[in-house]
């Protein structure tokens, strides 16, 4: 996939002391910033939120989230704001998020409420603060600039806690839970949206349903290893030849293939076993439960391989970034 990251994002991360160029090395991404948008692989982008979710605080957060504030043209958000209410404006974000990155909009819709959950593409890998908070707050925005009124959700949920400047522009008490949600009430999502804009929507859906079709086709070889892995991983079949299997292709042409994305079998193996271990240490996972998980049959043979990938022991990086220790 590809997202763009603007010279406004990059001075905005300047103004607060982070330098993108450092960011992208931590989080093993090819800095192309010249060309204004960098091909991402789905594990890539993960990485990049992770790194992201380190530096920024709620307040940065609250700052990215203002739809008013973002002074560039975002398709999930254009495409929203032309709608006629809120209903059909997170109906037409849900669709349109995987243009601006691998976060799948859950929309649940009973008699008298609508409920929202973001997730990452991948299964087994949590979302992290940064990306939850931002969709919560991006999909609030949405809605009460649409209506041009503070609209207030009837439920917030997340597994992290949230500063009281976060809790004021919700308007209610977060409730702390394993997963996400919003939740509005549906009359508030009927109200007609000021920011309608028909015209334009009619033609722009058939341009972005255009663009959406060609990420899927230009989606590379490596990324379906990586689908393939995410699933295969916990199951303890993941060798080359199973994944080759799964994909209908021989572990010559697996080779082969991702050998022309200038990338290997054991490069993706382990790209994703990092992925998933620091998604699972974000949840508290005991450290014997997260090696079997991420396909160690042996708790130090994964604590030699974590200190390969960080530089760091599981203890040190656990301190380092205040996750409880459970072993």
């Amino acid at each position: 996939m590809k997202i763009t990251i603007t010279n406004q994002f990059q001075d905005y991360l300047k103004s607060i002391g982070i330098d993108i160029e450092i960011l992208l090395r931590r989080a093993e991404v090819p800095n192309k910033l010249w060309q204004e948008e960098i091909s991402l692989t789905t594990l890539e982008y993960y990485r990049l939120l992770q790194e992201l979710d380190k530096e920024l605080t709620e307040e940065h957060i609250l700052a990215l989230s203002q739809i008013s504030k973002i002074q560039m043209f975002v398709p999930a958000f254009f495409a929203s704001l032309s709608s006629p209410n809120g209903m059909e404006a997170l109906r037409r974000f849900a669709h349109f998020k995987k243009i601006v990155g691998p976060i799948d909009v859950d929309i649940i819709e009973a008699e008298n409420t609508v409920s929202i959950s973001y997730k990452f593409a991948y299964n087994n890998m949590e979302l992290p603060k940064f990306s939850i908070l931002n969709e919560q707050l991006l999909t609030l925005s949405i809605i009460r600039t649409g209506v041009g009124e503070k609209v207030l959700p009837i439920v917030v949920e997340s597994p992290f806690d949230y500063d009281s400047k976060t809790l004021e522009e919700f308007g209610l008490p977060v409730q702390k839970g394993n997963g996400n949600l919003l939740v509005f009430d549906k009359n508030d999502l009927q109200k007609t949206f000021l920011t309608q804009n028909n015209i334009m929507w009619q033609y722009l859906e058939t341009e972005l349903n255009k663009h959406l079709a060609s990420l899927e086709k230009s989606q590379s070889f490596s990324s379906y290893v990586q689908n393939e892995l995410y699933s295969a991983i916990p199951s303890g079949l993941f060798l080359a030849e199973y994944i080759a299997k799964r994909l209908g292709v021989s572990t010559r042409s697996l080779q082969r293939k991702l050998a022309a994305e200038n990338t290997s079998f054991k490069q993706e193996l382990q790209s994703v076993q990092k992925a998933m271990t620091f998604s699972y240490l974000k949840i508290n996972l005991p450290t014997e439960e997260i090696s079997t998980l991420v396909g160690y049959s042996e708790v130090n043979a994964f604590g030699r391989a974590f200190k390969n990938w960080t530089g760091m022991t599981l203890t040190e990086y656990k301190k380092q970034f205040k996750y409880n220790i459970l072993d």
